[in-house]
């Protein structure tokens, strides 16, 4: 099954149902459910910090604060949950969609895909000491 490597918290938010759009400044026509890997470094220690405060007030309603203190939320080089990717767009309105800017008559420099997903699982036990990689992968379970 193919995998995507995802740097903590956002790996742990998108596991959990939280986080219902992965940006990337790359599309994807791929459709179907995919392994979120939690890469080995994070994009930031304070879960508030990269945060809006849409964002924030949506994580601290939707979730029992013990929740964001587990260590599953905090791990790293594992697999630790599945999602299914189910569209890709610019600009949805979800408050995780990073937005593409556009100007009536200028080019758009950078275009931000927002992934949607959808029906997030996340393990009881993570499958540790995996290693990622750019794009999407293919994770080989090992019998």
């Amino acid at each position: 099954m193919k995998a995507l490597s995802i740097k903590q918290p956002w790996a742990s938010l998108i596991a959990y149902g939280i986080k219902d759009i992965e940006n990337r400044t790359w599309k994807t026509k791929f459709r179907g459910r995919i392994y979120i890997h939690a890469s080995g470094k994070p994009s930031f220690n304070n879960l508030t910090l990269g945060l809006s405060n849409d964002q924030i007030d949506y994580v601290f309603l939707k979730t029992e604060f013990p929740l964001l203190t587990k260590d599953i939320f905090y791990s790293k080089s594992a697999i630790i949950g599945e999602v299914d990717i189910v569209d890709c767009m610019i600009n949805h309105p979800s408050i995780w969609a990073e937005k593409t800017e556009t100007s009536a008559g200028y080019p758009i420099k950078h275009i931000i895909y927002n992934w949607v997903l959808a029906n997030a699982v996340i393990y009881d036990e993570p499958i540790l000491n995996v290693k990622g990689k750019l794009s999407l992968w293919e994770y080989e379970t090992v019998l």
